[in-house]
């Protein structure tokens, strides 16, 4: 869903029955919510949350499934697109905040980070799940976790696929802020308020300049996922892990 209202641009992914997994039709259009921000003078700042109590579970397992029954590779071209869509999403020269809550994972995290801003509910729930359906990290989540909280965190956080709170993402450096569950809504009120009201060609440059110190290699990053990612695609343990997942069992790999 999409919206503007009072000067700000509200993103919502609406799906919650599925904890707003991401696609590459979501990829489609996020992209095109980011252009709308980007290109509308009105705009001033942007919110993305999730609908339903959850920011986003991230990657839809059920369309890999799809793929495996169908015997169809489609990996390279998702993960691709998740790159491109953070990247898109790192380009408009207004403030991007994410509102953060329940769970975030794999993709979504990604998307949380590409944002200027996180404020997080502290006991949100969080990981990295990439390595649990045997599948390398995509979205850029590399590129970000690394910069964020340094390679030590970033392994332990990748290879591990366990569980984090939100505090604990803040206090690593993946989050702005994390606060209460019930002070959630008014402190991104607060930041909202701020940013959609501040000098806002001041903090485009500002963004400007962050990108160029920190995204000029983005393209190298994103060239590695898709190889690795097509790569994971045609093992058995990627097959196994996402049967296994829809069935609500643990997964059997051989390394394979």
């Amino acid at each position: 869903m999409f919206e503007v209202k009072d000067q700000v641009g509200y993103i919502t992914l609406n799906h919650p029955e599925k904890r707003n997994p991401i696609n590459i039709d979501t990829h489609r259009e996020l992209k095109e919510c980011f252009d709308l921000c980007d290109y509308d003078e009105k705009v001033r700042a942007v919110v993305i949350r999730g609908a339903g109590g959850n920011f986003s579970a991230g990657g839809d397992l059920n369309a890999m499934k799809t793929r495996i029954d169908s015997g169809v590779r489609g990996t390279r071209q998702v993960c691709r697109a998740g790159a491109e869509t953070n990247l898109r999403l790192r380009n408009p020269r207004k403030p991007v905040i994410a509102w953060i809550e329940g769970a975030v994972a794999g993709a979504g995290l990604a998307l949380a980070m590409a944002c200027d801003f996180q404020i997080i509910d502290e006991q949100s729930k969080c990981l990295f799940a990439f390595v649990n359906i045997g599948f390398v990290p995509d979205s850029g989540t590399t590129y970000f976790l690394t910069r964020a909280a340094g390679t030590v965190r970033a392994t332990d956080l990748l290879m591990s696929g366990r569980k984090f709170t939100g505090k604990e993402g803040a206090d690593w450096g993946l989050f702005t802020e994390a606060v209460p569950s019930d002070h959630l809504e008014s402190r991104v009120r607060q930041y909202v308020e701020k940013y959609s009201n501040g000098p806002t060609v001041a903090y485009g440059n500002i963004k400007a300049m962050i990108n160029r110190a920190q995204f000029g290699s983005f393209a190298d990053g994103l060239e590695a996922e898709v190889e690795c990612q097509g790569e994971c695609e045609l093992t058995e343990d990627y097959r196994e892990a996402v049967t296994a997942f829809l069935e609500k069992r643990k997964p059997q790999f051989n390394g394979k």
